[in-house]
């Protein structure tokens, strides 16, 4: 991971070997063996230090996008996309992972994915003890396929909606954009 804060700005030289005991710090051998921890030491203070921007999609670096989408439960940021659209789902995953479920959510996510229009058609429910009623189906209506196929639209699909609600998918136009 590349550092966001340079580190010649952070870490003054000498950072790590002024903390030397005075009997040691006079050794040159042991000063130079200990800039060698130092050089590494910032490295790693460099990247603890930007720990906070790991997980905005806006500035993590391209690798840690996909994992933070598996993190957030959902394996849909594909590294053969472009760095913008990878971002975009991403943030997209986060900002709908409250919602995970519901219309809007669904409607987001597949926007992102697909990058055109997508209809949610959702009867929606609250239902009180008693008998289950037969549920309409929620209907998708996708304006294009983007980089996904039809069985990988369906898919996502169904795994945003609740599993006792039947699904209807409808493509307008698939390999629309990549």
């Amino acid at each position: 991971m590349s550092a966001l804060v340079p580190v010649e700005s952070t870490y003054p030289k000498g950072w790590l070997t002024g903390q030397l005991p005075m009997g040691v710090r006079e050794d040159d051998f042991m000063v130079r063996f200990a800039t060698i921890f130092e050089r590494v030491a910032e490295t790693i203070r460099a990247g603890a230090d930007n720990v906070e921007y790991v997980g905005d999609a806006a500035v993590t670096p391209l690798p840690v996008l996909a994992y933070l989408g598996r993190w957030m439960g959902v394996d849909l940021v594909d590294g053969r996309l472009g760095p913008e659209h990878q971002r975009e789902i991403a943030y997209t995953l986060g900002r709908t992972l409250t919602r995970r479920g519901t219309a809007g959510a669904l409607r987001e996510l597949l926007e992102a994915l697909t990058g055109g229009y997508v209809s949610v058609i959702d009867s929606g429910a609250v239902i009180a003890d008693g008998p289950v009623p037969t549920y309409r189906p929620v209907e998708v209506h996708v304006q294009q396929s983007g980089h996904l196929r039809r069985h990988e639209i369906e898919s996502i699909v169904r795994d945003e909606v609740p599993a006792h609600i039947p699904v209807v998918v409808h493509v307008l136009s698939e390999g629309g954009t990549s």
